[in-house]
C-alpha cells in the first residue's frame, strides 16, 4: 500500500559523512530491497528508486530490468513523498512556507533520517517474505519465482510482478490472510497480505469494507504498539510473535511460527540485527503518515483544537472513516499519493499534517520514550470523529 523510496547512502559516501567500509555490507541488502520501491496496489504516498550506478550493481537485477517490470504496475514510481516527509521529520533544512516550491528534501541521500528509518518506512509496502512449495508457480515472461530465496522486488522482480497481479485479482472474489484460512479466504504472503490482504491495517486502512471504524483504530493502535516497543527495545529480537501478548499481533501473526526478526528483516536478520529498531521505528511512521493520506483515511476537515490529553501536541483531525482498497480505483488513491497533495495545505505557520506528527514522534524516539509515554499521543492522532462511517472504499475513490 504506500511507500516512499528509501533514501540511498551513496551520496553521503562522497560526501564523507558514512565510511563506505563499514556500509558496504548493509548496503548490498539495503540496494537489493529498495532498488525499485513500486508503487502499484494500495500504495499510499509515493515512492523512488534508489538509481545510482553503484547501488544498482550490488542488485539481482539491472535498472532497465528493474524499471520495465515496474512500469508494468500501471501507477509508476515518482516522487520521494514519504522519503521526504521522513526527513523533514528529522528536520531537515527547509521552511513550511517554502515547501510547496522548495523540493531540497525530496532529494537523495540528505543526512537526516539515517537509511534504516528510511528501509522501515519503506517495510509496510515492501517486507522481504518466502514462499512455501507449491506457492511458486507463477511464471511472467518464461521467469518463475525462486522458492528457495527471499524475495524482494528488486531480487526478483518478475516474480514479484507477477505474484502482485494474481493477489490483485484473487482479492475481488477473497480474501487474503496468514491465519484463520476458511472457505472465503486464500493463504497469501506478507506482500499481498499488505497490500491486499488482512494486513491493511499496516497502511491506516481497513481489511474488509462494513467494518466500524472503532475495531480498525484498534487494529492500528496495536501494531503501532508493537512496532514502537520493537523500536524502543521493549520488545527483543528474537521474541516470537505468538508469544506476544498484543491481540491484533496474535491473530495476524500468532501461525506463523515468526520471530520478530524474521519479520523484519528476513535474509538478513544477522546482518542488519543492530538496526532492527530503527527500522521498526521506520515502519511506525509509515502508519502513521498513511493516515493522513485522503484514500486511507477520511477525516475531519478542520482540527478540533486543543492539545492532546497526555501529550504537549496539537490535536489533527479526527478520523470519520477507515478506507479499504479492495474496490477502489488505483488512479484515484493515486491522486491522493503525490506530493501535491501532502503539499496543499502547507502554508507559513503550518506542516502538512504527516509531516507535523512525524516531526513529534522523531521527538519521541529520539528521547528513548517508552509505549506508556507514547501511547496517549498515539491514540491523539487517531481519534474518532463523532460523524463516523463504516469502512468502504470512499466515494471519490470507488471503481466504476
Amino acid at each position: 500500500m504506500r511507500l516512499f523510496a528509501v533514501e540511498g547512502v551513496v551520496g553521503q559516501i562522497r560526501a564523507g559523512w558514512l565510511s563506505p567500509k563499514k556500509w558496504l555490507q548493509p548496503l548490498r541488502w539495503m540496494t537489493a530491497v529498495g532498488m525499485l520501491l513500486v508503487c502499484g496496489g494500495a500504495f499510499a504516498y509515493q515512492i523512488a528508486p534508489l538509481g545510482s550506478a553503484f547501488e544498482s550493481d550490488l542488485t539481482n537485477e539491472s535498472d532497465a530490468t528493474l524499471a520495465k517490470t515496474a512500469e508494468l504496475l500501471g501507477v509508476l514510481i515518482k516522487g520521494r513523498v514519504h522519503e521526504e516527509i521522513t526527513q523533514l521529520g528529522k528536520g531537515c533544512t527547509t521552511k513550511a512556507a517554502d515547501l510547496l516550491s522548495n523540493r531540497r528534501c525530496a532529494e537523495r541521500d540528505p543526512p537526516f533520517a539515517s537509511v534504516y528509518v528510511i528501509y522501515g518506512v519503506r517495510w509496510n509496502d515492501l517486507p522481504p517474505f518466502k514462499l512455501s512449495e507449491g506457492e511458486g508457480n507463477c511464471t511472467y515472461l518464461n521467469k518463475s519465482c525462486v522458492v528457495g530465496q527471499t524475495i524482494r522486488f528488486s531480487t526478483q522482480p518478475l516474480c514479484w510482478y507477477c505474484l502482485f497481479k494474481d493477489a490483485e485479482k484473487k482479492a475481488q472474489t477473497k480474501k487474503i490472510v496468514g491465519c484463520g484460512k476458511d472457505k472465503d479466504s486464500i493463504h497469501g504472503n506478507l506482500m499481498t497480505r499488505s497490500h491486499f490482504g488482512d494486513l491493511q491495517f499496516l497502511h491506516a486502512m481497513s481489511g474488509t469494507e462494513g467494518v466500524h471504524p472503532g475495531a480498525t483504530r484498534a487494529q492500528v493502535l496495536d501494531w503501532l504498539e508493537f512496532a514502537w516497543k520493537v523500536s524502543s527495545g521493549e520488545i527483543k529480537a528474537d521474541t516470537f510473535l505468538r508469544d506476544i501478548p498484543i491481540a491484533t499481533i496474535q491473530e495476524h501473526f500468532g501461525c506463523s511460527g515468526w520471530r520478530v526478526v524474521d519479520l523484519y528483516i528476513l535474509g538478513y536478520q544477522d546482518t542488519l540485527r543492530r538496526y532492527l529498531r530503527e527500522i521498526a521505528f521506520g515502519s511506525v511512521l509509515h502508519t502513521v503518515q498513511d493516515s493522513f493520506a485522503g484514500a486511507h483515511a477520511t477525516r475531519d476537515p478542520v482540527a478540533p483544537g486543543g492539545t492532546c490529553d497526555g501529550a504537549p501536541y496539537d490535536r489533527p483531525r479526527r478520523v470519520q472513516e477507515f478506507h479499504t482498497y479492495g474496490a477502489q480505483d488505483g488512479g484515484l488513491h493515486d491522486s491522493q499519493d503525490s506530493r501535491d497533495a501532502m503539499t496543499r495545505v502547507s502554508a507559513a505557520d503550518r506542516w502538512p499534517d504527516a509531516v507535523e506528527a512525524s516531526r513529534n514522534l522523531f521527538q519521541y524516539h529520539d528521547e528513548g520514550a517508552r509505549w506508556s509515554e507514547v501511547e496517549p499521543y498515539m491514540h491523539c492522532l487517531f481519534e474518532l470523529a463523532d460523524e463516523r462511517k463504516d469502512s468502504s472504499p470512499g466515494d471519490a475513490y470507488r471503481r466504476h
